[in-house]
């Protein structure tokens, strides 16, 4: 599956382009061949490029600034020449008149003699105009141009070149298009036609003024040039300009676009896209013009989506043309292509030959596909080519492309005019309802017995068998993602009689699925998932390998996320942002700083990466949290925004913790934080104010304030769930209140809310503070292990609160706090049993033996 068409799937960031403008070109000395007729010392014609020579005779190499190297343009004979020259010596002291600068052909013999009475007035004008555009004051060159354009004059290469070199020099690329659009004006002033180089000649320019500015707007104002003339913009350029435009959304964003464009300006752009036809993601790139334009609310005209449409057509790529048709269709509903009746007749005649003959058609990349119109092939796990107009195919293709509302339509169609969808059309279709939102209500149970009906209407056993498998794993993701555990277990025993596995994304939705075990179990279900897929020869893919990742990252388990994450590298499947979020914060939960800042540097290098806010908050938090280091939390968040990502409640919860719990604290700012979150985007939450909370009990011990910022929250209209209590309840226990944290713990409780591990846990350090052991192991007994039985006496309203890791360190330390090493001990056993991983374990099990080498050093010490 191709995956979800969103800006997000189709949007990229591009490098900056490049500057041209100091590329220099050699043109080589030109000569006439001497005739009978010549002159007793050789005279050579010379183009305006000779008016830029150094004053060097010995040079044989002659140099120009500009973009390109062009070929020499044809002379005039010697006779024709404005001026004759005696010497080469003398060529070299001025600046010569080039004869072909300026040219003007005749249109029939009957004009060639006013032509050539028209010599010296364009000599006359060439000199002038290389004098001027090599002059300090390089706007004198227009007035030779306007003239130029009224005589029905028009430059060679070489005069043209150096003009817009010379503003380049200068860095006017305004002034260069300004030149430039007078040249071609010029050539299509008397209705002739250009030839192939002279078209390099003003699309190349084109070119170098657009890279030279890597301006929007100009490249955009270059590309209506070129196609008012009927000159087709070079890839380079096309790429170039579209580079622009895209660095632009992501530095400005798509409100400053929208005060540029027009809708013709939009159909430029998709006509400059349309043009790159060698990148096997083009559909994509159209689409996300088209999702923009949609977003500004500037929207293409149906002939120019249609001419789109068709150059998918020519390019045989149907898949491309149904995703950019179906995108269409949510502008303008119910749109159709326009298709030009020479190549509807062609397409009509490719659909309509007879069953079982081979059709023949040629892929974007000159390969060629024979098969046949029958759809059946020897098989059964090739990938099956889909034909254009078939309407089962067509839903095929709308579910590739992430389009389930299209595909549901599809299947209804079909249905209503008593056709059966094939088997694969409908499990595609049940999986791709259960990933998007809108659709995650379909009846499920309805597609799948129009499945089992088409299933019954395959006659060949091996298909049939390949299709079962299809709709049997289709309905394992759809149960797994809504959390029918039962029935998806039933279709996994399906596919496993059928001599099968799921594949991996059955694998990984199923992973997903299984949340109720706690972050270790659930890292121990995504090993033997993992190895199982391995066992199997399963290609795992992104989602996978992100998932695994994930679980993996919960349970702590670095050494293990690093070897899958080295393993996806292997299979070369580039890894994304999520992939690198999840890296990131695995390294940051065990505290691994140099490895999460590398993978950060890797990942905001990768040449298809989007900025994400995930990565962004765990450096943050980090920084914050755990290595209490404002300046460098700070500087993610810069960079933040600097990429234009905008702030989180996450990120506002960590910045207030930046300038409250880091010193030196910095009061002021975290208020100010709270006060702006009332009017912005992101409101003030629980949270933030949790985060205020946690500031002055905990950290400054001002537990009255504490108190009053928990009754300010209140009082702003936000009622508190959990982590406001939270910090309270840590700001009583850490100042030796711990009566009054119970207390407020109850209200919790009484309030209707559940209790948290992290509640819990501070409790039983409070209790452990105050002497009070058995207190602490009440509750440390009331919570569930996560490999243990529900204990008899858990309270109703405790909702089954799971041990942590921090649940077992908090008790130990309760232990410790009382000289009770031996009970410490049974405790570190049974964190052991939850085959918690070593880099968890290891800080539990150093306190103990820290506590007992105090504990032995204090009896010697009495005893001697």
């Amino acid at each position: 599956m191709l995956g979800n068409l969103t800006r997000q799937g189709v949007s990229r960031q591009f490098l900056p382009l490049t500057n041209s403008k100091s590329t220099v070109l050699n043109i080589s000395q030109r000569t006439v061949a001497q005739g009978s007729n010549a002159p007793a010392n050789p005279v050579r014609s010379f183009s305006s490029s000779q008016g830029n020579w150094d004053n060097n005779s010995n040079s044989n190499t002659h140099h120009l600034t500009g973009a390109h190297q062009f070929q020499p343009t044809p002379h005039f004979a010697s006779g024709q020449l404005g001026h004759h020259l005696n010497s080469s010596t003398q060529r070299f002291q001025s600046p010569l008149t080039a004869s072909l600068n300026f040219r003007k052909e005749p249109k029939d013999a009957s004009t060639t003699s006013v032509t050539r009475s028209a010599v010296p007035k364009y000599n006359e004008l060439s000199k002038s105009a290389w004098d001027a555009v090599s002059s300090h004051d390089a706007h004198a060159v227009f007035p030779y141009l306007q003239e130029m354009r009224h005589e029905g004059f028009y430059a060679d290469s070489a005069l043209s070149n150096k003009i817009v070199a010379q503003f380049l020099d200068m860095n006017r690329p305004k002034d260069a298009e300004r030149a430039l659009s007078m040249l071609v004006e010029c050539h299509h002033s008397q209705g002739r036609t250009l030839s192939a180089a002279q078209i390099n000649t003003y699309t190349s320019l084109a070119k170098d003024i657009a890279d030279h500015s890597s301006d929007f707007a100009q490249a955009l104002s270059l590309a209506k040039l070129l196609d008012s003339h009927g000159l087709s913009a070079s890839s380079g350029f096309a790429d170039g300009a579209l580079r622009t435009y895209r660095q632009l959304k992501v530095t400005s964003g798509l409100d400053a676009v929208r005060t540029m464009v027009t809708p013709a300006d939009v159909e430029t752009l998709l006509s400059l896209q349309s043009s790159l036809t060698r990148t096997s993601t083009r559909y994509k790139h159209l689409i996300e013009i088209l999702l923009d334009a949609k977003e500004m609310n500037v929207f293409p005209s149906q002939e120019s989506c249609s001419r789109v449409s068709l150059s998918f057509m020519k390019l045989n790529d149907y898949t491309g043309q149904l995703a950019w048709d179906t995108a269409v269709q949510e502008i303008y509903p119910g749109y159709k292509p326009t298709v030009p009746s020479d190549l509807e007749q062609e397409m009509s005649a490719i659909e309509s030959a007879p069953s079982g003959t081979s059709i023949t058609r040629t892929n974007s990349n000159g390969s060629t596909n024979n098969n046949k119109t029958t759809g059946r092939t020897s098989n059964p796990n090739a990938q099956v080519l889909l034909r254009n107009g078939d309407p089962s195919e067509a839903i095929i293709r709308a579910c590739r492309f992430g389009y389930a509302a299209v595909a549901i339509e599809g299947i209804q169609k079909m249905t209503s005019e008593n056709q059966l969808p094939t088997a694969q059309a409908i499990a595609d279709t049940i999986q791709v309802c259960a990933k998007r939102e809108k659709e995650r209500t379909t009846d499920y149970h309805q597609l799948f017995d129009l499945a089992c009906r088409s299933l019954d209407a395959i006659e060949d056993p091996v298909h049939k068998r390949a299709a079962e498998y299809e709709v049997y794993n289709a309905m394992l993701v759809a149960n797994a993602t809504l959390g029918n555990m039962t029935q998806a277990k039933q279709n996994y025993d399906a596919i496993v009689k059928l001599g099968q596995f799921p594949d991996a994304t059955g694998y990984a939705t199923l992973l997903l699925a299984t949340t109720t075990s706690g972050a270790v179990d659930e890292a121990h279900d995504a090993l033997k998932i993992l190895d199982e897929v391995k066992r199997h020869g399963i290609k795992p893919n992104i989602f996978f390998y992100n998932v695994v990742i994930g679980k993996l990252s919960k349970g702590r388990k670095i050494e293990r996320v690093l070897e899958v994450y080295e393993d996806m590298m292997h299979q070369k499947i580039r890894p994304n942002a999520i992939t690198y979020g999840t890296l990131i914060s695995a390294c940051t939960r065990v505290g691994s700083e140099e490895m999460a800042k590398s993978l950060f540097k890797e990942m905001v290098r990768s040449p298809n990466y989007q900025p994400r806010h995930g990565p962004h908050n765990a450096m943050i938090q980090f920084y914050v949290r755990q290595k209490k280091d404002r300046t460098q939390a700070l500087s993610y968040y810069e960079d933040m925004l600097q990429r234009r990502l905008t702030p989180t409640e996450h990120t506002y919860t960590l910045l207030i913790e930046a300038f409250a719990c880091i010193q030196p604290y910095d009061m002021t700012e975290a208020h100010r934080l709270i006060q702006s979150l009332k009017r912005g985007p992101v409101r003030a939450s629980e949270a933030h104010y949790g985060a205020l909370i946690h500031a002055y009990g905990v950290e400054h011990g001002d537990v009255s304030t504490a108190e009053s910022v928990f009754q300010s929250m209140r009082a702003s209209g936000i009622t508190p769930k959990g982590p406001a209590y939270q910090s309270l309840i840590e700001s009583l226990i850490a100042n030796n209140q711990v009566s009054r944290a119970v207390q407020i713990r109850d209200d919790l409780l009484q309030s209707g809310q559940p209790s948290s591990a992290y509640i819990e846990n501070t409790l039983i350090k409070g209790h452990g503070q105050e002497g009070k052991i058995e207190a602490a192991e009440a509750i440390f007994d009331a919570m569930l292990d996560p490999h243990g039985s529900v204990p008899s006496s858990l309270s109703p309203k405790s909702k089954a609160i799971v041990k942590e890791p921090s649940t077992y360190q908090s008790m130990v330390s309760a232990y410790l706090e009382n000289g009770l090493v031996p009970e410490a001990y049974e405790i570190l056993a049974k964190m052991r049993g939850q085959h918690y991983p070593e880099l968890v374990v290891k800080p539990v099990e150093e306190a103990i033996h820290t506590a007992e080498a105090k504990s032995n050093d204090l009896l010697t010490s009495a005893t001697a």
